[in-house]
């Protein structure tokens, strides 16, 4: 069986102020063309479809388009989730229809989960959700982290038509480590464009849960990674999506699967403009020029006189501008980082309001949140101490 493997699409996203939708549109309608001459059994795509939960017309536009040519160009099944940055409710929409067209779209988590049944593989499809979603479908289960939702989950697959001697399948999108969850995250590659799920580690999930499963098909880090014997495997994103991204290598990958072997095969993708990364003094850069989406970091010892516009003329899609020889190290306390975890909560929702809505909290808005966190931090501990 041939399964194509991709994720974290993020139709949509803009960088510094620069949209990167003409990219995508590029990218991925070749991408389309060069899977279906592999004629691949099965397309699967892990989540983050659209980088917002809220897309803009033309990010809704684009991915119809790419979506209408997938359906007509490659002739086999479809299999697409939501991630944490889509509206699951979105993805859901016209999923019965288009399911016709051999597109199943799965949006939103449901206590029966999806199955999607080919010739000789069952597809399971777990949509991204916070495990408190996932308690409210099953309440009569003890369920406080992701890793409770997630067993949970795969023991209602296995109670339902679970075949052993078929390929099992399934999609997800999120953490999933190999190492204790006290260390949860530690073996993994992290890039600053991948949104938090949650404080600490109980979005984390250990990967001996998937154990059963012939192929994991993973979204949500965009570093293209496998988390154990390479039947668990991240695809990654198909472009670079911030300054923590420029050294990697960007890839979809070929999944060749019986029972009896899995061979993972990762295709380059190669966008118009590439992001990346230079170093050197203003005058050496200024010899150079580039198109491609670049974060300069200039060594002069001085800062030079409307550095960014000169630079502009020769790099016109630079992303932004650091000194090197004028930063300065700040030294952080021995308490310092414990101060940032008592923080982060507060910080990580207004940074999710601002991305969501373009505002910022009001004075108001920040000590009624405040107040909601401090009352579920209490019910937690009750909850705990029971």
């Amino acid at each position: 069986m041939k399964i194509i493997h991709t994720s974290d699409w993020h139709i949509g996203k803009v960088i510094n102020e620069r949209s990167l939708l003409d990219d995508q549109a590029d990218v991925l309608t070749a991408w389309i063309s060069q899977v279906a001459e592999m004629g691949p059994d099965l397309v699967i795509i892990a989540g983050d479809l659209y980088d917002r939960s809220l897309p803009n017309r033309e990010s809704v536009h684009l991915c119809n388009q790419l979506l209408t040519q997938m359906s007509e160009e490659i002739a086999c099944p479809i299999c697409i989730i939501s991630g944490n940055h889509d509206s699951g409710e979105r993805i859901d929409y016209a999923s019965a229809i288009l399911e016709k067209e051999g597109l199943y779209l799965e949006g939103m988590v449901k206590k029966e989960i999806r199955r999607v049944c080919l010739e000789e593989a069952d597809v399971y499809l777990l949509p991204y959700s916070d495990y408190g979603q996932i308690q409210k479908l099953y309440p009569d289960q003890t369920i406080r982290s992701m890793a409770d939702a997630l067993a949970v989950q795969i023991q209602t697959i296995k109670a339902g038509d679970w075949r052993p001697d078929r390929l099992n399948l399934l999609v997800f999108h999120g953490y999933v480590t190999n190492v204790d969850l006290d260390e949860a995250g530690a073996d993994l590659e992290h890039t600053e464009s991948e949104r938090p799920l949650s404080m600490g580690n109980s979005a984390y999930v250990p990967a001996d849960l998937f154990e059963d499963f012939d192929y994991v098909a993973l979204g949500h880090l965009h570093g293209r990674q496998f988390v154990k014997n390479q039947h668990i495997y991240y695809s990654g994103s198909p472009l670079k999506y911030s300054k923590s991204e420029a050294r990697q290598r960007k890839v979809f990958l070929e999944v060749d699967l019986t029972k009896e072997d899995l061979t993972v095969t990762p295709h380059p993708i190669q966008p118009k403009y590439d992001l990346r990364q230079v170093k050197g003094t203003f005058e050496d850069l200024m010899a150079d020029q580039s198109d491609d989406y670049l974060y300069v970091e200039l060594t002069d010892a001085q800062p030079v006189h409307e550095a960014m516009a000169r630079l502009r003329q020769v790099y016109p899609h630079i992303m932004a501008l650091t000194y090197s020889a004028l930063e300065v190290d700040q030294p952080q306390s021995e308490t310092g980082y414990q101060a940032q975890q008592k923080e982060a909560l507060d910080q990580v929702f207004a940074d999710f309001y601002e991305d969501q809505t373009g505002q910022v909290l009001t004075a108001y808005q920040e000590q009624v949140v405040k107040q909601i966190m401090a009352e579920a931090q209490g019910r937690g501990e009750e909850a705990g101490d029971q």
